[in-house]
């Protein structure tokens, strides 16, 4: 009798999931005929087909999270070179479009993996899952009913959807991460993939600086880059033969290395987690015949871009680094002063010959004077408009969509979220990353890990920078910073001593106890 439940209980449900397995197949036959004999041919094939397989990278990503925020790490810097590429050589300009949402499709898989681990575990949210999570239902409120309190917002749904990824898309993907089921090694895969990438931009910034016109004519030529930019994204490049970044000081013309961003601002905040990263694996002694180097080189591109907030993020890196933690050699301030002082061997002369001492030094110049007045121009346009003017009104989105000269652009992240959210999001969204930054800071003295102290000195020091430029605007810089704050959060609630069996006598063990291996 027991044998014959078993196999009506088998039956049953096998039928359950053959029932379940017909029921899509058949949900998906009369998708197909929909999208085929629709007389209003409400969703093309393209869509349909593009919808489908985006739908597969989300199950893909929500099945392997730690894959898809590596591939996250590795390829944010690069797609737009890729796509380019690949539209060179004859891929369909709406396909190519829909590749791009390949970043959405993981980050979101990423979110799902996190949410259904945080259900399934029964753990408790605490201040910084609040915090985000009311920020993130701010930012969907604007996006859903945005008309109904700003009715004079001028922007789209489309536009609102582009300015809910902005604003939201790092913290959901920071929750996801941090809440994911990542496995014990993810970290120590994470840091070497984006510091191996970071070397990378950054080779890229010196080839830059040394021969420029040889860099131009590969992204023009060779990749065609803004010819894609002009039939892809719509852009209006401001020369379409020449995609180096040029500055003026006292006089003198300078070039300002992009590296494969083509944008100065957004390599050298890139740079600084890479930066923080070669900085802790060098006062720990991990990976000492190549990490000097890589320090070097990276700290090297940090200058070539001559973005002052870069600059300082990567000071503050370095203040951090100096400070006592665990997992540090025993005489590594001696051994890291040496390093500063090799990186400044490197640095000073490069400094004096790009003229980043006299933008530095220059303090009446109109680039700082446009700062100034940017910053309390964001500020009075918050006075005016407390409750925002909208999402997509500001910085990033709307100025692909909006080249008016009404735009009002703060060159500060926290105003920037204030023009477009208002007050009180902003004031939320500050809190965040206060409680990120200082979350971070516990997680590295809890577990003595290279990744998470650096992704807290990363992330301390692009929050300061974030005082005076968008820092977050670019998916490259904000998802992955964010996503390794994440990550690193997650880890460190993973148990790092083991301790001796009570079976040895309490004098023969250790007076101290190791961590695990990370």
């Amino acid at each position: 009798m027991r044998s014959l439940a078993r196999t009506h209980g088998w039956n049953r449900a096998a039928l359950r999931s053959a029932a379940t397995g017909a029921a899509v197949w058949l949900l998906a036959i009369l998708a197909i005929l929909a999208v085929f004999f629709s007389p209003t041919h409400l969703l093309s094939v393209q869509t349909a087909i593009t919808g489908l397989v985006g739908f597969g990278l989300i199950a893909i990503a929500a099945r392997w999270p730690d894959r898809s925020l590596i591939a996250l790490i590795v390829f944010l810097p690069f797609q737009g070179f890729v796509l380019a590429k690949l539209w060179a050589w004859g891929m369909p300009t709406s396909v190519v479009r829909h590749m791009g949402a390949w970043k959405e499709s993981l980050a979101l898989g990423v979110t799902v993996a996190g949410t259904r681990n945080f259900l399934a575990t029964g753990r408790r949210a605490d201040t910084l899952d609040r915090i985000a999570l009311g920020f993130v239902a701010i930012v969907v409120l604007y996006l859903l009913a945005q008309s109904a309190f700003l009715p004079s917002a001028p922007s789209s749904f489309s536009v609102r959807v582009l300015g809910f990824r902005q604003d939201a898309g790092f913290v959901l993907l920071l929750l996801g991460a941090r809440h994911a089921p990542l496995p014990h090694n993810f970290l120590h895969r994470a840091g070497r993939a984006a510091l191996a990438v970071a070397v990378v931009v950054a080779g890229v910034c010196v080839f830059e600086a040394i021969d420029s016109s040889g860099w131009n004519r590969f992204v023009v030529n060779t990749i065609q880059y803004t010819r894609y930019e002009i039939g892809v994204l719509h852009g209006n490049p401001p020369n379409p033969y020449d995609i180096r970044i040029y500055g003026n000081v006292a006089g003198t013309q300078i070039v300002r290395a992009g590296s494969v961003f083509l944008s100065a601002l957004t390599c050298g905040f890139y740079l600084v987690l890479g930066f923080a990263l070669a900085l802790e694996r060098a006062a720990r002694r991990e990976g000492t015949k190549w990490i000097l180097p890589a320090l070097i080189l990276i700290g090297a591109g940090i200058l070539l871009t001559q973005t002052r907030s870069a600059i300082l993020a990567a000071l503050v890196v370095g203040l951090i680094a100096f400070r006592p933690a665990a997992g540090r050699t025993q005489h590594w301030r001696t051994q890291l002063a040496i390093v500063v002082a090799a990186l400044a061997i490197v640095a000073i002369p490069a400094a004096l010959a790009t003229g980043l001492t006299k933008r530095v030094t220059a303090s009446n110049n109109a680039d700082n004077a446009g700062h100034v007045s940017a910053f309390w121009d964001g500020v009075h346009t918050i006075e005016h408009h407390p409750l925002g003017s909208g999402l997509g009104t500001s910085a990033g989105v709307g100025q692909q969509f909006d080249q008016s000269s009404a735009l009002v652009i703060p060159e500060n992240n926290y105003l920037q979220v204030g023009i477009e959210l208002g007050v009180v999001p902003m004031l939320v969204f500050i809190a965040l990353t206060i409680a990120l930054v200082l979350n971070l800071r516990t997680a590295a003295r809890r577990r003595p890990h290279a990744a998470i102290t650096a992704a807290w000195a990363a992330a301390a020091g692009l929050a300061v920078a974030a005082w005076f430029l968008q820092v977050w605007i670019d998916f490259a810089v904000a998802w992955t910073i964010w996503g390794m704050a994440g990550a690193a959060l997650g880890a460190s609630r993973v148990p790092v001593v083991q301790r001796e069996p009570e079976t040895t006598p309490a004098l023969a063990r250790p007076a101290t106890e190791h961590p695990l291996p990370a």
